[in-house]
């Protein structure tokens, strides 16, 4: 029998995993449809998305955050860190992200542990609709890593003032 707490969760864990899931989505659509099309309208533009990207969102949550937080990780970045730094953009990767159909497989290629990264990275690149988010993100801390390392300083690259 695998353990609980290994990649691959036994039947139990799997379904207990999906009903918190199933009902928190529930919870969510039902708290959502107490609102009248005002109220609903107004959360959506606080959220930065059209009511229908709201009602999406909903049907679809907690799964994307999670999926989004370990696939980041899996690429090598801190969801945490971006946020910081690039909210907008965060937030944009988990709009794309609920929105995509493909949360199954996700789920199962980062489950996976018996394939290659190499592998494992061409799989994914060829459903998710963040590939190319991610990838400049990737890039971005790639070159800030690179920087720093060189210890090039910001001053060495700015204009002499103007007489």
């Amino acid at each position: 029998m695998q353990s609980a707490t290994g990649n691959h969760a036994g039947p139990f864990i799997r379904f207990a995993r999906w009903w918190r899931n199933w009902t928190a989505r529930d919870a969510a659509l039902r708290e959502l449809g107490c609102c009248d099309r005002d109220e609903a309208a107004h959360i959506a533009r606080d959220v930065g998305v059209s009511v229908s990207e709201l009602q999406t969102l909903a049907g679809r949550w907690p799964e994307p955050s999670n999926l989004l937080e370990r696939r980041m990780a899996a690429s090598g970045l801190s969801i945490e860190r971006v946020a910081q730094s690039e909210p907008q953009v965060i937030r944009d990767l988990l709009r794309v992200c609920g929105q995509c159909d493909a949360h199954a497989r996700c789920e199962r290629d980062l489950d996976e542990q018996d394939l290659a990264k190499d592998e494992q990275d061409r799989v994914w690149r060829d459903y998710c609709p963040n590939v190319v988010t991610l990838d400049a993100l990737r890039t971005q801390d790639r070159d800030r890593r690179f920087m720093r390392r060189r210890r090039w300083v910001k001053s060495e690259f700015t204009m002499p003032p103007r007489c």
